[in-house]
């Protein structure tokens, strides 16, 4: 990695400032009792075990009555602060190797618990469940959450800064085993003390929740009351859990050789066969650092990508899948908020608002069009020493066609401050093999919480290319607002002409937005059908640095959401837009240089997801540049049986302009079967008109053992006028993980 000298002195600097900095909590008080306005802090006392624990499900061993019960359930919705309608009990023991929580969901109905899937990382807001969160480090910011279902299907994530990042790939071995009779369903949960990073002393102190999720009512309930206004990973306002002695981290050494076959045809060329093999590798350092390393990576089991349809001049965002650079993905997250409101898309933004990602890890390995350049090796280092969050990525990529072979290089360093806020610095630097090809950044961002309800974003990061001198800078000040009842969020974001971070994700440059946004959500009292409104409004302005106004969008909202999670939205959105070159929405038309005026309404409704057949429309009407724009987009789910679930989607554009006129059609449906939470078979069919082509992704996957798994992927392209096969491939995966010690 060759970085030149005055790129090293600047980001010193930054990472010298981070790492002295060492501010008191506010007032001298302790973090819970700041944002828990001095509410007591709940205990839950952890049980040591002399008896083995067969996780069965039965909680009939001696030990689970010896526990003390965590009860006391405060429901979050539809209620905020009330008793729950189902009673919840946990209890929590413990052995030299393994944490146990024995779970008493009861329910006086227990013919209507909803269960839709068996699915590994099943989504958790559509069934009845229960999610365990812990904060190993007790630092009220970090930690992991462990979801299951009546029927076992099972959910984990790891979660920063209180879920600012979830990364939901995370995968860690643990079981539970559940049963379910008349007086409601029970669970056994197992996590290895070597699955979970904590400190190294005699007694432990950790962060804990429990939360009971009853979804024929739309009801979620926290062992430690959570406001509505904070995501259920929200850990400085979770218990304590304590009692557990004589334990210590592991240095765990895990080894995961993999070996793949492929077989592909592109028509009219030969069958082509390969295999390959390599490994990945895991060490913890220490009880907070822990050392990844991959060889030859291979991510062929990998889903496609879902196709979308782009109207824009800008690049369509897809997001990382790939599961070696979601792991702790959150310490390297950079300059990143929530954006909110507006008929755009609701209080936290769409995908294609990301104006600016300073580092996003899908550039490495990934070609622009999505196609992959081979990973010939490479490393993180991650940890967690006292305050601070640091992170190391470096990664090599082979020679494939044009592309050269590149050396990957990113460094994060975070450190906490005050009671919930955090400075930190980062590095990337991308080194091609050709002399004089690279691209560096260097930035520092800044992300501070105040009191209960405020919070304030911000970055500065400048890049360094060859033959751009000028503007090479990007900074955002963001602030947030936020009650049960109110929320504002109001920001600046300032991207220079020649700011290149070729390892991120910025579509516009050149540019300065304003964008701000205000709602409420009223609720009405003792209401049976109506849970909540959210009336909202929001304004953006987007210029360039001669301060030339380039887009305004004004848009208004009215949403409705229903006490069976059903949600009905009308908007409308006025927008301005000034067009400097001629843009090519589609093959010979263009839409001609010049200021444009248009706006359109918007109707969206989707229905109860908890249901076995649920469904959504979506429907924008209206101008669009130099014509007319009428959009529709339909979905539908089917989930007779858990095992069994099929979702479809279909959206069509009818754009006139004066140029010409042309409709686009995308329509995908995934089927989904689980034999068992260890053995799946998913298909994603996909039709895009623009491309002319029918795609389909089969996968079976089988987990042998922890952490091991078996795919068989088929890929297949078809024309869509004439039905021939226009490519193909079958490939193979096989990965065994070895846990050396």
């Amino acid at each position: 990695m060759l970085i030149e000298s005055h790129d090293w002195r600047r980001f010193f600097i930054l990472i010298s400032i981070t790492l002295t900095l060492d501010w008191p909590l506010a007032a001298g008080q302790g973090k819970r009792e700041i944002l828990s306005n001095g509410r007591e802090q709940k205990v839950l006392v952890a049980i040591r075990t002399t008896t083995p624990i067969t996780l069965d499900g039965t909680l009939d061993e001696l030990g689970w009555q010896r526990a003390g019960p965590a009860t006391g359930f405060i429901q979050q919705n539809p209620h905020d602060g009330q008793p729950p309608t189902e009673p919840t009990e946990a209890r929590v023991l413990y052995d030299d190797r393994n944490l146990y929580f024995g779970i008493y969901a009861y329910d006086s109905e227990p013919d209507k618990i909803v269960v839709h899937s068996l699915e590994k990382d099943y989504s958790v807001p559509d069934e009845d469940g229960v999610c365990i969160y812990l904060d190993t480090f007790d630092d009220d910011r970090n930690g992991q959450s462990f979801c299951f279902s009546p029927v076992g299907a099972k959910n984990d994530r790891q979660f920063v800064n209180e879920g600012k990042d979830v990364n939901n790939a995370w995968d860690e071995v643990w079981d539970v085993k559940t049963t379910i009779n008349q007086e409601g369903w029970f669970a056994e949960v197992m996590i290895p003390f070597k699955s979970l990073r904590f400190p190294k002393s005699e007694t432990q102190t950790w962060g804990i929740n429990i939360q009971r999720r009853i979804r024929r009512r739309n009801e979620q309930s926290f062992w430690s009351p959570i406001p509505r206004r904070y995501p259920a990973t929200a850990v400085s306002l979770a218990g304590s859990l304590q009692g557990i002695e004589g334990i210590r981290p592991r240095r765990n050494f895990r080894f995961k050789p993999f070996v793949t076959a492929q077989s592909s045809k592109i028509v009219p060329d030969d069958l082509d066969s390969t295999a390959d093999a390599g490994f990945d590798l895991k060490y913890g350092l220490t009880s907070s650092f822990t050392l990844d390393a991959t060889v030859n990576t291979d991510f062929s089991q990998i889903e496609v990508d879902e196709q979308q349809v782009n109207l824009t001049r800008f690049s369509l965002f897809f997001p990382e899948k790939r599961d070696f650079f979601l792991e702790n993905a959150g310490i390297f997250v950079f300059g990143q908020t929530d954006q909110g409101g507006g008929a755009v898309g609701g209080p936290r933004g769409r995908a294609e608002e990301r104006e600016i990602i300073p580092f996003f890890s899908r550039r490495i390995g990934l070609s622009s069009l999505g196609g992959p350049i081979p990973i010939l090796a490479g490393i993180r280092l991650t940890g967690r020493p006292g305050r601070h969050s640091i992170g190391f990525l470096n990664m090599q990529t082979r020679e494939a066609g044009s592309e050269p072979a590149n050396n990957f290089t990113v460094l994060r360093v975070k450190r906490d401050i005050l009671a919930y806020s955090e400075v930190g610095a980062l590095l990337i630097n991308r080194q091609a093999d050709h002399p004089g090809d690279y691209n560096r950044m260097v930035g520092m961002d800044g992300n501070f919480r105040f009191w209960e309800n405020l919070r304030i974003n911000s970055f500065f990061a400048s890049t360094y290319s060859p033959h751009l001198e000028g503007r090479e800078t990007a900074g955002r000040l963001w602030a947030e607002w936020r009650t049960d009842f109110l929320e504002a969020r109001s920001g600046y974001l300032d991207i220079g002409k020649n700011f290149n971070a070729e390892v991120g994700f910025v579509p516009r440059r050149d540019i300065r937005k304003s964008d701000s946004s205000f709602g409420l959500r009223p609720r009405p009292r003792r209401n049976r059908w109506i849970r909540e409104f959210f009336p909202n409004v929001r304004l953006q302005y987007i210029m360039d640095h001669e301060n030339r106004l380039l887009t305004r969008i004004s848009n208004w909202e009215f949403q409705t959401e229903f006490q069976d999670g059903a949600v009905f939205t009308i908007g409308r959105a006025v927008n301005f837009e000034r067009l400097d070159q001629p843009f090519a929405i589609r093959r010979a038309i263009s839409i001609a240089p010049r200021d444009y005026h248009f706006d359109a309404w918007v109707i969206e409704a989707s229905s109860n997801p908890g249901r076995k057949l649920s469904g959504g429309l979506r429907h924008e009407n209206g101008d669009f540049w130099d014509g007319e724009r009428s959009a529709w987009q339909f979905s539908v789910a089917f989930k007779p049986h858990y095992k069994f679930a099929v979702t479809a989607r279909y959206s069509r554009d009818e754009v006139r302009l004066q140029s010409g006129v042309f409709t686009a059609n995308l329509f995908n449906m995934r089927l989904n079967y689980s034999f068992s939470t260890k053995m799946f078979l998913n298909a994603l069919i996909q039709y895009n008109n623009d491309l002319r082509k029918v795609s389909s992704n089969v996968r079976f996957h089988v987990i042998h053992h922890p952490l091991s798994d078996l795919f068989v992927v088929y890929n297949e392209q078809r024309d869509a006028f004439q039905g021939g096969v226009i490519d193909k491939s079958l490939s193979l995966k096989y990965t065994h993980m070895l846990d050396l010690f």
